[in-house]
C-alpha cells in the first residue's frame, strides 16, 4: 500500500516527494495478483502462543520475500505480531489493507483502460515527475517484467533494478539492498 499511496502523492500537482522509492509494486498489478496478496493477509484473526510459532508462520507465508538469516527472521516474527488480549500473540498486520483490495475509490483516482484485466494506475504512474527507484523482485508475483519494463518508459521513467532470486517483495534488510536505496535517496538532483 505504501508504493501506490506514494505514487498517488507523487503524481498531484505541487508534490513535495522530491524522490520516490517503489518496492514491488507498480502502476498495475493483475487481479490474481491481489486476490494472492488478499489470501496472505486473511490469516489475521490466527493467534500464536510464543515467538517461535510467528517466525515459523512467518517462514513460511513470506519465504518468497528473499532469503533472511535466523536473527532477520526473529526480527521480522517479533515486529509482524503484536500481544493478543487473550494471550499468546496475534499479526499485527493493519486490517484496513483487505478493504483497499476493494473497488471502492474516490472520485479523483484516475484508472487506465486495462482496468478489467488489473488494478491499473497508468494515469497516475504518467503524472509522476520525481526520480523514480523501482527495486522488482526477480520472481515478482505482483510487479510483473512487462509492468516494470512499461515504467522504464513512461511517467518518469523509472529507475528499475531486479533484485534476482526474490518474488514480492525485497526485504530490504540486507546491506546490497539497503545501499541500492540509500545511493538513489542521496545522489546529487540533476540540474536540467
Amino acid at each position: 500500500m505504501g508504493g501506490l499511496i506514494g505514487m498517488m502523492l507523487a503524481a498531484r500537482a505541487n508534490s513535495p516527494i522530491r524522490r520516490l522509492v517503489l518496492n514491488d509494486v507498480g502502476p498495475f498489478i493483475s487481479w490474481q495478483a491481489l486476490a494472492r496478496l488478499k489470501k496472505l493477509h486473511t490469516r489475521r484473526t490466527d493467534r500464536f502462543n510464543n515467538l517461535d510459532e510467528v517466525q515459523k508462520y512467518m517462514r513460511n507465508v513470506c519465504a518468497e520475500f528473499g532469503p533472511l538469516g535466523d536473527e532477520q527472521w526473529a526480527h521480522v516474527a517479533q515486529h509482524s505480531v503484536q500481544p493478543a488480549e487473550d494471550g499468546g500473540y496475534e499479526l499485527a498486520w493493519d486490517p484496513a489493507i483487505l478493504n483497499a483490495l476493494r473497488i471502492n475509490t474516490p472520485d479523483n483516482i484516475a484508472f487506465g483502460n486495462e482496468f478489467l484485466l488489473g488494478f491499473d494506475l497508468w494515469p497516475i504512474w504518467n503524472a509522476v515527475r520525481c526520480p523514480t527507484l523501482v527495486l522488482r523482485g526477480s520472481k515478482s508475483g505482483v510487479l510483473s517484467a512487462a509492468t516494470a519494463k512499461r515504467m522504464r518508459k513512461s511517467g518518469p521513467r523509472a529507475q528499475v533494478i531486479d533484485i534476482e532470486g526474490v518474488g514480492h517483495a525485497p526485504w530490504l534488510m540486507c546491506e546490497d539492498q539497503i545501499t541500492i536505496v540509500r545511493d538513489f535517496l542521496l545522489s546529487p538532483d540533476d540540474p536540467t
